[in-house]
């Protein structure tokens, strides 16, 4: 996820810092998983299912005995079948919310906000950027600029906001395709057993009869049998594994994920924000008696130190400087309004006295401890995934 800065937001409040460059929200809204631009991410997944499914049903399940075979087929070929359809589901789908659906120009460009007329971009359930009344837990996706429906995240993977009106399909997505990653590392599983015990049970096919060398295989039965050594076929089974095991863990960890946040009956971006403020109080009672100790070392040092009142005046800067740079950290205002991935109030830097400065150098501890303090970074910056 990108981390937002505080002072930047202050200035261009829907800007996002992503790899240290300031990046725009884009000025025509996007419709669904296929607006321009496709997202990198978004490619690589088609990627990956295209890779497996064709090594799948193309090099592993044709080396099954006849049983297991056609219940390989049907079985697997019924998870790939069903993941394709809810996942183009869940690309497709505008997640927006109802009214803005009805009474937005997808193809006119957006406003920029001014949060000098507005705090926030959604106040009194009206988006004060697509110009529309929302519903209650409606929220403006920055990297879609529309507001989403029972906003939960804005999925890389799938190229699309999750929302309300998407969201089951999106679940669907990860939990066929965690299935199918099952399946696939079952059928892996039984072709190594069986290679290593008896090797002529993966040759059961026809087309193997007019094969003599035992070390050829055949690729892509029965359709368009492609002659190969054992090698290439064993280079194949390991990256396949690897790719599957790499998916498995990832998808596995996303399912637990949304099986939790379902059963707590919260969005991800309502975890988000729970778990941010959580993280944030407990750094702030942790840097507390820190905090004193400096405080209470600089009024104590003698003649040879530091003037204690700038130097007080400066330890306390470095801590109060602290905010959370997690972007989903928002401003909610009493009247319910806030922004997805909205970074506000941004502390001055004259009220927290920054301008009083000093030309002669710490000591080696109060530096020391000074840095240790300043190095506290906010632990709910996420790497979450689709």
């Amino acid at each position: 996820m990108d981390t937002r800065s505080g002072s930047q937001c202050s200035v261009t409040p829907e800007a996002i810092l992503n790899n240290e460059q300031l990046v725009l929200p884009p000025r025509i809204s996007r419709v669904n998983g296929w607006s321009l631009p496709l997202h990198y991410f978004q490619v690589v997944t088609w990627a990956v299912f295209v890779g497996l499914s064709s090594a799948t049903f193309g090099i592993f399940i044709p080396l099954l005995p006849h049983v297991w075979k056609y219940i390989a087929y049907v079985v697997t070929g019924g998870i790939f079948s069903f993941h394709l359809v809810v996942h183009l589901i869940a690309s497709c789908i505008d997640p927006a919310d109802s009214n803005v659906r009805l009474k937005k120009n997808y193809s006119q460009p957006m406003p920029i906000f001014d949060r000098s007329k507005h705090a926030h971009v959604i106040q009194n359930q009206f988006c004060h950027l697509c110009r529309v009344t929302v519903n209650k837990k409606t929220k403006h996706c920055i990297s879609c600029n529309k507001c989403v429906s029972g906003f939960d995240h804005h999925c890389k993977w799938i190229n699309n906001c999750v929302g309300s009106r998407n969201y089951w399909f999106f679940f669907s997505t990860v939990a066929s395709a965690t299935a199918g990653m099952l399946c696939l590392i079952a059928v892996l599983l039984y072709i190594l057993v069986q290679y290593l015990v008896n090797p002529g049970v993966l040759r059961t096919d026809p087309k193997y009869e007019d094969v003599k060398n035992t070390n050829t295989w055949l690729l892509f039965l029965p359709l368009f049998p492609v002659q190969v050594q054992t090698l290439i076929v064993v280079i194949i089974g390991m990256l396949v594994l690897l790719l599957d095991l790499l998916g498995l863990v990832h998808l596995g960890q996303l399912l637990i994920f949304h099986i939790y946040l379902k059963a707590k009956k919260m969005t991800t971006f309502e975890y988000l924000i729970k778990t941010c403020k959580e993280e944030s109080s407990k750094h702030q009672a942790v840097r507390k008696d820190p905090y004193m100790q400096m405080e209470e070392g600089f009024l104590q040092q003698g003649d040879g130190a530091l003037d204690s009142s700038a130097q007080g005046v400066k330890a306390k800067s470095s801590l109060l400087i602290y905010k959370c740079p997690c972007h989903f950290c928002t401003s909610v205002n009493p009247d319910g309004g806030s922004t997805a991935r909205e970074a506000d109030d941004a502390p001055s830097t004259s009220t927290l006295g920054l301008q009083q400065e000093t030309t002669e150098p710490m000591k080696t501890d109060s530096a020391e401890r000074k840095t240790e303090i300043q190095e506290l970074r906010c632990p709910c910056d996420p790497g979450l995934p689709p």
